[in-house]
């Protein structure tokens, strides 16, 4: 960032300098976004405004509050979007998550601080659409991780750095589910795999852990939890959870009831 004391006169090496690295960010397919201590805007690149669908004349008015009010009428959690800008501007820290919009997409959100030279000065934004990559690692059905994530995310999840936490893993298989699509019919087993899908989604964000779809009527849970009688807890609570969604299945006595087989490892 070249700040007004030190602009230089067009065609001079620094200005040439300055335009050759604009013109590389304008190329780039992330969309990049440069805010100053104010959280006033003082850059951003053309797939920025792809990204969030900015109109022109919007950007040409330069107005941060009316740009900021577009951005959050596209997200799902406005809220949550603006406090993490809240918190994070002034400090040393960069950050990495993932928003989701209205429309389907899934954006990719980095940050990292710039000093100029020891105090803050400006902070980057960078943000990519990895919604065809995530939707490639979800299980369309039920909604939660699929195989392919779970090749790649559990071993990280299980060799992650000593938190101080216990991580656990549970095995969950739904009762006699052939006698199911059997005797109810594939649509209707379809949707007790997606009533499933949608609890362990929520339980696996609730227990900061992850959840996956790895066989036809099976599913994999990873969480973390003080200790052992917590893990116990939390997985029994899921069964009863299941079991308390009353989802009638005659074939499957004594219950009657679709249950789950949970194998657990504490």
């Amino acid at each position: 960032m070249v700040d007004d004391q030190h602009r230089s006169s067009p065609g001079s090496p620094v200005a040439s300098y300055r335009s050759t690295f604009e013109c590389v960010l304008d190329a780039l397919p992330d969309g990049v976004l440069l805010t100053n201590a104010e959280r006033q805007i003082v850059y951003c690149n053309p797939a920025f405004a792809r990204h969030w669908n900015i109109p022109t004349n919007l950007l040409e008015v330069a107005d941060d509050t009316l740009l900021l009010r577009y951005v959050k009428d596209q997200l799902f959690d406005p809220a949550a979007f603006v406090h993490e800008v809240e918190r994070i501007n002034l400090t040393s820290e960069t950050s990495q998550d993932e928003i989701s919009l209205k429309d389907g997409r899934l954006l990719s959100r980095r940050s990292v601080p710039l000093k100029d030279p020891d105090a803050f000065a400006a902070r980057l934004w960078i943000f990519t659409d990895v919604t065809e990559t995530e939707y490639a690692r979800t299980d369309a059905l039920c909604g939660i991780s699929n195989r392919r994530a779970y090749a790649s995310e559990y071993p990280q999840f299980v060799e992650g750095a000593d938190d101080g936490l216990m991580r656990s893993v549970g095995i969950l298989d739904i009762d006699n589910f052939k006698a199911y699509n059997d005797q109810y019919g594939h649509a209707a087993g379809d949707m007790v795999l997606r009533q499933i899908g949608t609890l362990l989604r929520h339980s696996a964000v609730a227990q900061n852990g992850r959840a996956y779809r790895i066989g036809g009527e099976e599913f994999l849970l990873a969480c973390k939890t003080q200790g052992s009688s917590d893990a116990l807890a939390f997985f029994e609570a899921l069964r009863t959870g299941i079991l308390n969604m009353q989802l009638p299945h005659t074939g499957n006595p004594p219950h009657n009831m679709v249950t789950t087989s949970i194998g657990l490892s504490i």
